[in-house]
């Protein structure tokens, strides 16, 4: 009674420690159970994962399983059957076991007789869907099994067995001694990274010797007899170092096999056995190494998605599809990637809003319109708040372009406007408003460096913008009359009368006069410029009658002919740009080369008379 209430306690503490633990470490370390070989993560993520898939689905984008070398297993088991009670089983001969060519003794053999040991091998196991389809839904590993058994205590045979035969007088024992050659199928199911669950099915031939001559210690070599045999297994592996390409994992299987020894070679008629069935239960230890199953980009987008990081999550859901083409759960990538379409554009509006909280007007705005640009479905929700938060900005961002108008930045105005007018609809009064006031702005400077004509174009453009600013314009027309008079007044040079007579006649249109003696200044500068215009007029006529008189000059001139000397073609055309001159002293023979504009003259000279003209 203490013994259970000691026990009792120690289960209570390690109970409220465990659950105190937990709650210490809630949003760091996933629930485990069965020692660490199940753990699923806590639901910290405002993405809830489905239980079915935290339970079923947490590697369904792993690579599978490709090749496994080798597989062995050693275990303890029973082969026979039983018979009697549970109180008093045993391992009697029953009528489908053993069968005989004569009425015989049965095999009175007791539960020590039937337990025995085998060791099993599977090598060159090869993931043939994966091999053939380049996919597989689950390692289904196909290879070869060797597997060996036998007894340890085997019972002696009735005397009746070996009357009249060569083994009358030896002590012999019924021990089958059983080697299998199969053909191995496995198919491995892995819901975690550190264990898989296999089931195994095999099927091959059997090969047996079961006399045992306990005098000499040895199977006797006949009788002997062959047939089929089958078996089925269930195990559980734990992966030791799942980080290493090639793995390798520690588990146990429970086996069941059968084994038909139908055909007897018994060619010295020792025997009256002439078949035997032998059933094995048994349980196994298991050592195994092979390549493949880790988890994949697939798994790591996964993981991502439901922490709502879905852009990142959508690439690597692609990443994963360019990867494993084939994969089986392809499909669930795609219905992911669907999935992150639909919500990358709340995942963008919920940073616009965070740059928005900030302050960050702009890469709020950004954030908008590239979410606005992502939605791909008919989501009128999200549509109609991204467009509400758009023009929000817009219109916060006319009045600051008034504010900048009204202070007289109407280039920074103007750019607001037009940074406005390519998210959001503007109408063109206003953009031909803030543009009015860039135009006004234009003219005011020409004004001020007294381009007066220019000015006054601008200062047109900018009235048929926007008619509000007529009294501006005319202000400064007015203003722009009085400079064109006092310029007109200062008008010394030649170059500066005809601007001079301009600005006159221009403030006479301003205004409504610009007086007497302003009047009697243009006729004064318009007979300035008549004297400037004949001058100008004969330095015209002198310009073109030396044009005339060269044109005949080079007309009257001699012609490049063959054999004109040295000195005349350096008269004629002058000294060349480059020349080329044989190497013997006398230099009797030379190359000139005169360059013209598209083109270069080459003229040959021997004994110092033209002798070749080339045009290259």
């Amino acid at each position: 009674m203490i013994k259970h209430n000691i026990f009792n306690y120690i289960i209570l503490i390690i109970t409220i420690s465990s659950f105190l633990n937990s709650q210490t470490r809630i949003e760091k370390e996933p629930k485990s159970y069965f020692w660490g070989l199940i753990k699923i993560p806590y639901d910290n993520s405002s993405e809830k994962v489905p239980i079915y898939d935290r339970l079923f689905r947490n590697r369904e984008f792993a690579s599978p399983i490709t090749y496994m070398p080798i597989e062995m297993r050693y275990g303890l088991g029973v082969t026979g059957k039983l018979t009697g009670s549970a109180a008093a089983p045993s391992a009697g001969d029953l009528d489908n076991w053993i069968w005989f060519d004569s009425e015989v003794t049965s095999l009175d053999q007791g539960i020590e007789n039937i337990a025995g040991s085998s060791l099993d091998i599977d090598f060159g196991m090869i993931n043939i869907p994966n091999l053939i389809m380049k996919t597989s839904w689950m390692n289904l590993m196909t290879g070869f099994n060797y597997r060996s058994s036998s007894i340890f205590s085997p019972k002696n045979i009735p005397n009746d067995w070996k009357e009249g035969t060569s083994l009358s007088e030896k002590m012999i024992q019924f021990k089958p001694d059983i080697k299998e050659y199969l053909i191995t199928n496995s198919l491995q199911w892995q819901p975690y990274n550190s264990w898989y669950l296999n089931l195994r099915y095999s099927y091959g031939l059997a090969f047996s010797n079961f006399y045992y001559d306990e005098g000499i210690e040895t199977m006797t070599e006949s009788p002997s007899g062959s047939g089929t045999s089958m078996n089925i297994g269930f195990g559980f592996r734990y992966i030791i170092d799942p980080g290493k390409s090639n793995r390798f994992s520690i588990g146990f299987d429970l086996r069941h096999s059968y084994t038909k020894i139908n055909k007897i070679d018994d060619p010295q008629n020792v025997t009256p056995v002439n078949r035997f069935d032998i059933a094995n239960y048994g349980l196994y230890l298991t050592l195994s190494t092979f390549y493949g199953g880790k988890k994949t980009t697939g798994d790591e987008a996964k993981r991502i998605y439901y922490e709502k990081d879905y852009i990142s999550a959508k690439r690597k859901f692609l990443e994963f599809i360019n990867s494993y083409p084939n994969h089986s759960n392809k499909y669930r990538a795609l219905k992911f990637i669907k999935m992150c379409n639909k919500r990358i554009p709340y995942q963008i509006m919920e940073e616009g809003l965070y740059f928005d909280d900030i302050g960050d007007t702009e890469k709020a705005l950004d954030k908008y319109i590239k979410a606005r640009a992502r939605v791909i479905t008919n989501d009128s929700l999200i549509v109609k708040s991204l467009n509400f938060r758009i023009d929000e900005i817009a219109r916060k961002w006319i009045n600051s372009a008034e504010l900048l108008l009204d202070r007289g930045f109407y280039r920074d105005a103007l750019s607001l406007v037009k940074k406005v007018s390519q998210f959001s609809e503007v109408d063109q009064k206003i953009l031909d408003k803030f543009n009015s006031y860039v135009i006004l702005e234009q003219g005011q400077k020409l004004q001020s460096i007294l381009i007066f004509g220019k000015a006054m174009t601008k200062y047109s453009e900018a009235l048929k913008l926007n008619s509000a600013l007529e009294s501006n314009i005319k202000a400064l027309q007015y203003q722009a009359g009085i400079q064109l008079v006092e310029l007109a007044d200062k008008v010394k040079d030649f170059d500066e009368i005809i601007l001079a007579i301009q600005s006159l006649e221009e403030a006479s249109k301003l205004t409504s006069g610009i007086g007497q003696r302003n009047e009697q200044l243009i006729k004064d500068l318009k007979l300035k410029l008549n004297k400037y215009s004949k001058y100008k007029s004969k330095m015209i006529i002198d310009h073109e009658m030396s044009k005339a008189r060269y044109v005949q000059a080079i007309a009257r001139a001699p012609r490049l002919t063959i054999g004109m000397t040295l000195p005349l073609i350096e008269e004629l055309l002058g000294k060349p740009h480059d020349k080329i001159v044989s190497n013997d002293l006398n230099q009797k023979e030379q190359l000139w080369i005169y360059f013209l504009k598209d083109k270069s003259l080459e003229l040959s000279f021997k004994d110092f008379i033209l002798f070749k003209v080339e045009e290259k």
